[in-house]
């Protein structure tokens, strides 16, 4: 072959490879003005960097303890498809990335239920957010007297308002249940919105606790109660005092009050309850020592399976009826 022959051959490769990388930019500009149509560019940050979760098998209940920072937020996907979500963290981009790009992996637009446990900033900050977002159909959510409580907690509320979902106030009772009663989620406190002395005071109460079971295996959601809080719990299921179908003795998942705070997670509660996992809801080096020493002193004691957030990340429990319960680690 001459060397003009051979010039002309390199130049036409050359020529097909810009061709190509033509093509190429061409498909990516037009797929982003394409994603752009559909997801405004101001929440391409939820939508990227999304953790690796699997699709939910069928019949199963999982539990998601998003790492929110210092801060609570728990997602839940019932075994009927509808999904719940208790806190969303506090106002700080980290924990609306953390919810969002949570809820965006398991490509999830709707919440059947959103549950606020107390109008502190690390429980309902990032909620704002997921409002403005998300598709909430029902609310619910503590009473809270505006006289004690935070400006973040206002903001959240109003976008609530704006949503026109449902809005319930939580006490005691049952709260939900599938048709075959496959599984249930009661809130254990407050005990009622007239009689709880909290309210007569004006004040709002500690914060809603939450207990959740499906298959034989129950969950408590603390939020941020103290251990006098917990011994009420124990006194009154031992009384049958709280809402039908509720036995603290079958709960083996502990979502640990107030972020492993010294004043919660008392051993009573761990050994009465038959404890076997924990998750810690908490930020990296966070400025209050959580968890502290103590707390994580009783978990070791009663040889209960611990996970922190701020160590571990996300947390991710299934729920099903052949193996009881697992636990993954989500990155």
């Amino acid at each position: 072959m001459g060397y003009r022959a051979e010039k002309n051959k390199i130049e036409s490769k050359i020529r097909l490879i810009r061709i190509i990388a033509l093509c190429v930019a061409l498909v990516i500009v037009l797929g982003l003005c394409v994603f752009s149509v559909f997801v405004p560019p101001k929440t391409w940050k939820y939508y990227v960097a999304k953790p690796s979760v699997a699709e939910r098998g069928d019949g199963e209940l999982r539990i998601h303890f998003i790492d929110v920072g210092q801060g609570d937020s728990a997602l839940i996907e019932l075994p009927d498809g509808k999904v719940a979500l208790i806190d969303g963290g506090d106002t700080s981009d980290q924990a609306s990335k953390a919810v969002l790009r949570y809820l965006n992996a398991l490509d999830i637009d709707v919440i059947d239920y959103l549950f606020v446990t107390h109008s502190d900033a690390d429980h309902c900050g990032g909620l704002t957010a997921v409002l403005q977002y998300k598709t909430v159909l029902n609310a619910y959510l503590p009473f809270v007297n505006p006289e004690y409580t935070t400006a973040t907690y206002l903001q959240f509320y109003q976008e609530v308002l704006a949503e026109e979902c449902e809005i319930v106030y939580t006490s005691r009772e049952m709260l939900l249940q599938d048709k075959e009663k496959t599984y249930q989620l009661s809130c254990l406190y407050p005990y009622s919105l007239d009689t709880d002395s909290n309210m007569l005071n004006g004040e709002e109460p500690e914060c809603s606790i939450l207990w959740l079971e499906y298959k034989g295996v129950g969950a408590l959601f603390m939020a941020d109660a103290t251990m006098a809080r917990e011994g009420e719990l124990l006194r009154d299921d031992e009384l049958n005092m709280l809402p039908v179908g509720v036995d603290l003795t079958r709960t083996k998942i502990l979502k640990v009050g107030h972020h492993g705070s010294k004043y919660s997670t008392a051993s009573a509660l761990l050994e009465y309850c038959n404890i076997e996992v924990a998750v810690i809801s908490c930020g990296k080096g966070n400025p209050y020592g959580h968890p502290t020493e103590e707390t994580l002193e009783r978990l070791r004691d009663a040889e209960v399976t611990t996970f922190r957030t701020d160590r571990d990340g996300a947390v991710m429990i299934t729920i099903n009826s052949t193996d009881g319960f697992g636990v993954n680690l989500i990155k």
